[in-house]
């Protein structure tokens, strides 16, 4: 395949060669198509756009793009990368997501435009604010680029900044990743070997475009082969899991995936929803990626779908994150799960020890370093290599590991700049994630910051909390958060929502003992306090990350609603 220097140079070439092909189409709820770009129409509005952008910005200048799901925003995105514009893609502010956070992003990347829609910039504009940005609405612009329009097009370099990805911030200030076009093309190529994308591939996506999953994955990974990408708004898939299966089927598509939860909501959709038509056969590739993977949840998919043709072979566990663009590890397509029984005591000792008890735990391989990039296991404390079967921070090196953090500096050397205490190249990104090497695969254990300690041992939460939630059917899986209290490591806090259809089935002091005994009897800790809440009050990030600094900060303020029953 021929390489490109820029993701615009892609779009260049499939202008060329295939101008009639739909290059996104995106859906309604209703699973309609709503609006769709050919890769001419799309070539053909992103370079109108950025004409308007060179009327007021240099190259270098920051743009936020704050758009609903959609397919102006991709429009939008390209406008930027052709006119030398630095994109940062956010999240629309709501009610749970406050105009403080916005304001944050504004005081740390200074941008020069905050582009929108109209509905949305009524709603943002802040008429205070100081210095204030320039306000563009997208869809009051002219469609036409006004004629005498001579400014001279930037020469937009490889090593050139193309975004700023704000990582999901709980109690610290965003930070933003500074991605350049040499990361983007980088990691496109290597997630088009590990995928095995062509131009015949159809890619169907949910996730949202501001997360790197949604925008290197679903928006410029099709973009980078010249394949047909079908989104759909996050909305339509938290309110229908089952529409995701059912886009797949309609368009036959090859690839598609999401978080561990995503999987998991469609099994429970599909005991509402039994006598659902799909045909999953054309599925080759089921990523699931950017939280942890549970062997449970993966299980129980393939069961529940394989009647739909679903093969259990197409799962496809990954892993990566926003610092190395998106993807550094992931499977062998069509080989499907890869496992490791251990000894769970072990585990919290940081050790791996292998076992076939009936009492040992299940991790989930995210597969082999992709080609090009290398992953270290390293003594955190040390920066020595750990022996093997030992646990370790994940470190990774690799052309798509980002510039680092924007006006950072302290900060990009601490987290990108690091070698092994040998002294042997290459520089590494840390990513204070724990995890080991077993037989050439990647098995993540957890974050360095989230481990849970109790009278000096270590838990990984995520065991907890998977206890917790399977010991009663009214309570909400994947909606729970663990912790111990910064001054009181013996105090372990457990904050669990309970399920819709349950609220007024059950008591909290019927269930709440059932809690107490599950982690006692597989965990060998005594919970300190046990908090249920309401559906929908447990905070998680915009793509479904439990937030557990957040939850804490929110239990010890003593603004929790405990639900009751």
């Amino acid at each position: 395949m021929q390489k490109f220097r820029v993701m615009t140079d892609c779009l260049d070439r499939h202008n060329e060669q295939c101008p009639d092909k739909p290059a996104y189409i995106f859906l309604s709820e209703k699973l309609a198509p709503e609006t769709q770009l050919t890769f001419a129409e799309l070539r053909n509005q992103a370079r109108q756009f950025a004409g308007r952008l060179l009327q007021t910005t240099q190259k270098g200048d920051r743009a936020l793009l704050i758009f609903p799901a959609g397919l102006d925003f991709i429009v939008a995105f390209l406008g930027c990368l052709y006119a030398g514009v630095v994109a940062v893609p956010l999240c629309p502010p709501n009610k749970k997501r406050s105009q403080r956070t916005l304001q944050g992003i504004i005081d740390d990347c200074s941008p020069r435009l905050i582009i929108t829609l109209k509905a949305l910039s009524s709603a943002l504009k802040d008429p205070e604010q100081q210095p204030s940005p320039l306000w563009l609405e997208m869809d009051h612009w002219p469609d036409a680029q006004p004629p005498g329009l001579t400014a001279p097009w930037p020469s937009v370099e490889a090593q050139d900044l193309a975004f700023i990805q704000y990582t999901s911030g709980s109690t610290s200030a965003p930070k933003g990743v500074m991605v350049t076009h040499a990361n983007i093309v980088a990691n496109q190529a290597m997630i088009r070997q590990a995928f095995g994308h062509d131009p015949d591939s159809t890619v169907v996506g949910w996730v949202p475009h501001y997360h790197d999953q949604g925008l290197i994955g679903n928006i410029l990974q099709p973009l980078y082969v010249g394949a047909t990408s079908v989104l759909m708004s996050p909305v339509t898939f938290m309110r229908w899991p089952l529409r995701w299966l059912q886009a797949i089927s309609l368009y036959q598509a090859r690839t598609s995936g999401g978080p561990n939860f995503a999987f998991g909501a469609c099994v429970k959709a599909l005991e509402r929803e039994p006598d659902i038509e799909l045909d999953l056969r054309s599925w080759q590739l089921a990523f699931n990626g950017a939280e942890p993977i549970r062997i449970e949840t993966l299980q129980a998919f393939a069961t529940a779908f394989q009647r739909f043709g679903f093969d259990p072979a197409a799962m496809y566990p990954c892993y990566g994150l926003a610092e190395c663009t998106l993807q550094a590890a992931g499977g062998i397509k069509g080989i499907g799960v890869k496992t490791l029984d251990v000894d769970g005591p072990a585990l919290r000792e940081g050790k791996v020890v292998p076992s076939d008890s009936p009492f040992s735990q299940t991790l989930v391989s995210s597969g082999a370093a992709l080609p090009g990039t290398h992953i270290a296991i390293v003594d955190p404390v040390s920066g020595g290599a750990c022996a093997p079967l030992a646990i370790g921070e994940i470190w990774i090196a690799g052309a798509h590991v980002a510039r680092g953090y924007w006006q950072r500096e302290s900060l990009t050397a601490e987290t990108f700049s690091n070698r092994l205490s040998d002294g042997i190249q290459p520089t590494y990104l840390r990513t204070a994630d724990l995890g080991f090497i077993h037989q050439g695969e990647l098995y993540v254990t957890g974050r360095i910051k989230d481990m849970v300690i109790i009278r000096g041992k270590n838990y990984y939460p995520q065991d907890i909390e998977h206890n917790v939630w399977s010991a009663h059917q009214g309570l909400e899986h994947s909606a729970c958060a663990v912790f111990s209290l910064p001054d009181a490591e013996d105090k372990l806090i457990i904050v669990q929502e309970v399920r819709r259809e349950w609220r007024k089935k059950m008591l909290a002091d019927d269930v709440i003992p059932l809690i107490r005994q599950a982690v006692v009897v597989n965990n060998e800790i005594t919970p300190y306090d046990i908090v249920l809440l309401m559906p929908g009050k447990l905070l998680k990030t915009s793509s479904g990350k439990i937030m557990r600094n957040a939850i804490r900060a929110q239990y010890m303020d003593k603004t929790l609603e405990r639900w009751l029953g």
